[in-house]
């Protein structure tokens, strides 16, 4: 038991030091890399899933801890959204709800720019029937307008 506590130890250790040896450990949310994400909307909300990277002290972290500590910076990355609900979360991927991301006016839905907390490679808009509109290095979402 104690051997098997010690060698823990030295494990996290070794990936500390290593890590900040190689300049690997960033400032900010720079350990997480938003990959893809994908809104599909549904009347005024929208159901968000995404795909990121970790770097790979937060691999090892994630591996060890779980992933609720990624919670938060999922939610800040939609900072500029109102009602965020992170319904799943993985070691790579996410989903998520979001409340009220469009209104509705004589049957369309508009929905207005967001601005989101970092870059995302790919950005997939998915419209309720079902075209889709791609965007790459996003930082915000377009404005853009629907129908049911």
């Amino acid at each position: 038991m104690k051997l098997s506590f010690f060698l823990i130890v030295a494990l996290i250790f070794s990936l500390i030091s290593f890590s900040a040896g190689h300049d690997i450990i960033s400032d900010g949310e720079e350990y997480i890399q938003f990959n893809q994400v994908s809104m599909r909307f549904q009347g005024t909300d929208a159901v968000v899933s995404m795909s990121y990277s970790l770097d790979m002290f937060s691999s090892m972290y994630v591996f060890l801890l779980g992933t609720h500590n990624l919670e938060s910076s999922i939610e800040s990355f939609f900072f500029d959204f109102g009602n965020v609900e992170v319904l799943e979360i993985g070691k790579d991927h996410a989903v998520i709800f979001i409340d009220n991301v469009s209104r509705e006016n004589d049957g369309f839905y508009l929905h207005d720019s967001h601005e989101l907390g970092g870059v995302v490679n790919d950005f997939i808009m998915i419209y309720p029937d079902g075209s889709t509109r791609s965007i790459t290095d996003a930082s915000s979402t377009p404005d853009t307008f629907y129908s049911e």
